[in-house]
């Protein structure tokens, strides 16, 4: 008997009181990994913001300054400098979605007007040496 291999997704809220530091870590653990952003809107319908951009940062100002969350990307892996970003302004909720071993697979960011940003985390393999 072939039994299919089961992939499991775990979807988890984050409070708001957390959320400079849980962007902080994000940004830490996946600067550099390319993702693919998102926009879902009952107006404009969904759209692809970016596709296959290197991250540089997700920032979330505290609820005393602008209370937005940004997110920049690269142009080219290894560049150190922003060369474009998405602002989400007063972001009301924010939700992860995980694989079985805890690896962000995707993060979905819900505006004060129920528009929505998902920021699509993508697996990179690294390019194996030829043999001689």
């Amino acid at each position: 008997m072939d039994l299919e291999l089961s992939y499991k997704r775990y979807q988890l809220e984050i409070p708001p009181g957390i959320w400079q530091e849980f962007f902080a870590q994000l940004t830490d653990e996946h600067r550099g990994r390319l993702i693919t952003l998102k926009q879902l809107d009952r107006e404009l319908g969904e759209f692809d913001v970016l596709r296959q951009k290197p991250l540089f940062s997700i920032t979330y100002d505290q609820p005393d300054h602008s209370r937005d969350l940004v997110v920049t990307v690269n142009r080219f892996l290894g560049i150190r400098e922003a060369v474009y970003a998405h602002r989400i302004v007063a972001p009301q909720a924010v939700s992860i979605v995980t694989d079985d071993d805890g690896a962000i697979q995707t993060c979905t960011i819900t505006d004060d007007d129920n528009a929505q940003t998902t920021i699509s985390f993508e697996f990179q393999q690294l390019s194996q040496p030829r043999g001689f």
